[in-house]
């Protein structure tokens, strides 16, 4: 099977290294440095289920149209979605299929208004992975899973097909769901509240999970998104609470989400597309948010000073000599 991987980081670059040594025809869209290291020496993973390398892999810095993909595995951050949507074409013909693996909520439909509704799967993942230098992934905690469905829930030959073929790859555990709007409610169900009061409390999952305090947060931040998802009818309860809190008191303690590792890092991030998304929704429709919106306003101004949208030297406090101290 040929399979394009559009964003080649810690979660495309993963799964795509695991379907490239399974023997699957890959090609990696990447930029940077992380681009020059795979074009030059291939790709090494480094995982808590094995590590291997690929001497040589095929790497790109955009969508290539000698490349004409099965699937194209969408790995980019959810922000980025909407400003290469319309470049994948070039590398699908009519049975080609786009799979998003991005947070929140809204991957799918953005895909589907640059390439058509008809060539996009829904998708998920869960996985704790990231880049440690060009050319160097590590999944450090969790598992490695992807979940994919129709979005309208049937059940297609060719939904069938990626499932064995996933199945057959070691390193990815997969899952076909009727379900995946539901899925994807249940995963913002964790990486929102994960994602917000980590970067919040600058701490690991393992510290703010056991503050009363904090574990409140987080507690509120879960049913406030139960009650937006209602506006959609997915049927989230509160055994998805509790199914959200003992997840989140399974994983590693010394993990972070991919959001706050970015913002911590003073890197444009998810912000926006997952809690400003939820805000929006609960703006909209008129359900409260006040954890959601807390948490997200809070995060505003590293937001804007990682994307270089507002004046950071006029902002700072003096540093001179005779600058007054606070």
């Amino acid at each position: 099977m040929r399979f394009a991987i559009y964003g080649s980081g810690g979660v495309g670059g993963y799964y795509g290294a695991c379907l490239a040594k399974a023997g699957h025809e890959v090609l990696f869209i990447a930029r940077g440095e992380h681009l020059a290291a795979m074009q030059s020496r291939g790709l090494v993973v480094e995982s808590i289920d094995g590590d291997f390398s690929l001497p040589e892999v095929r790497a790109a810095a955009g969508p290539d149209s000698g490349f004409i993909a099965d699937v194209v595995i969408v790995g980019v951050k959810a922000w980025q979605i909407k400003a290469m949507a319309d470049s994948l074409s070039v590398m699908m013909d009519e049975n080609s299929v786009v799979l998003p693996l991005q947070n929140g909520v809204d991957a799918s439909r953005l895909l589907a208004e640059g390439v058509g509704t008809e060539r996009v799967v829904g998708g998920l993942c869960r996985i704790f992975s990231r880049i440690t230098a060009p050319g160097a992934i590590h999944h450090f905690a969790g598992k490695t899973t992807i979940g994919f469905g129709e979005l309208d829930g049937q059940v297609t030959e060719r939904c069938e097909r990626l499932e064995q073929v996933l199945k057959d790859t070691p390193g990815i555990e997969v899952y076909f769901t009727t379900s995946i709007v539901a899925e994807f409610w249940r995963k913002v169900l964790l990486f929102a509240p994960l994602s917000g009061v980590g970067t919040v409390t600058r701490t690991p999952i393992g510290t703010f999970r056991v503050f009363p305090e904090t574990r409140t947060i987080l507690t509120n931040t879960i049913r406030e998104i139960v009650a937006l998802s209602e506006t959609e009818n997915v049927g989230l309860t509160e055994a998805d609470v509790a199914w959200a809190l003992e997840a989140i008191d399974a994983v590693s303690p010394d993990s972070t989400s991919s959001m706050q590792r970015d913002l911590l890092a003073g890197r444009p991030s998810e912000l926006h597309a997952v809690l400003g998304a939820l805000v929006a929704r609960s703006e909209k429709t008129g359900v409260p948010a006040p954890t959601l919106t807390l948490l997200y306003h809070s995060l505003i101004p590293s937001e804007a000073l990682s994307r270089g949208d507002v004046d950071l030297p006029r902002l700072m406090v003096s540093q001179e000599p005779n600058g007054t101290d606070f």
